[in-house]
C-alpha cells in the first residue's frame, strides 16, 4: 500500500542533497504506463525528469525502471509535480516531483538506488 509521508513536505526537500544519476533510468505513469522523462537527479523526496511536459501540480503514480541497478522490484511512488520548464526548442521539459507517498519497501529501494547509481 502507498502511505502518506506528510514529513517529506515541499518546504523540506532542500534538506536533502540531490543526487545525480549515472544511468539515466526511463520513468512511467502508472497508471497510462505513459513515458514521463529520464530519471536526471533523485532524492529522498523527490526527483527530477528530463522527458515531457508535465502540467504543475499534477499527482502521479510514477514507475523507474531500476530493477536492472538495484536488483528488485520496479521503484513505485505517488508524486506531485512541483515545477516543469522547457529545456531545449526540441520540445523537451525538466520537471520535478515532490514524492508524496510511498511503501516501506519503496523507501528501501529508493535509498539502494541512491547508493547505487548516484553521485554526489
Amino acid at each position: 500500500m502507498i502511505q502518506d509521508d506528510s514529513d517529506q513536505s515541499w518546504e523540506n526537500r532542500r534538506r536533502h542533497r540531490r543526487r545525480y544519476m549515472l544511468f539515466k533510468i526511463p520513468a512511467y505513469d502508472a497508471q497510462t504506463r505513459r513515458f514521463l522523462g529520464l530519471v536526471q537527479d533523485v532524492t529522498e523526496a523527490g526527483i527530477q525528469l528530463f522527458g515531457v511536459q508535465v502540467e504543475l501540480g499534477t499527482r502521479l503514480t510514477i514507475i523507474v525502471q531500476a530493477a536492472d541497478y538495484t536488483r528488485t522490484a520496479p521503484l513505485q511512488f505517488d508524486a506531485v509535480c512541483r515545477w516543469t520548464a522547457r529545456e531545449n526548442p526540441h520540445g523537451y521539459y525538466c520537471s520535478g516531483f515532490e514524492i508524496i507517498g510511498i511503501t516501506e519497501e519503496g523507501k528501501e529501494n529508493l535509498t539502494r538506488l541512491i547508493e547505487l547509481v548516484a553521485l554526489g
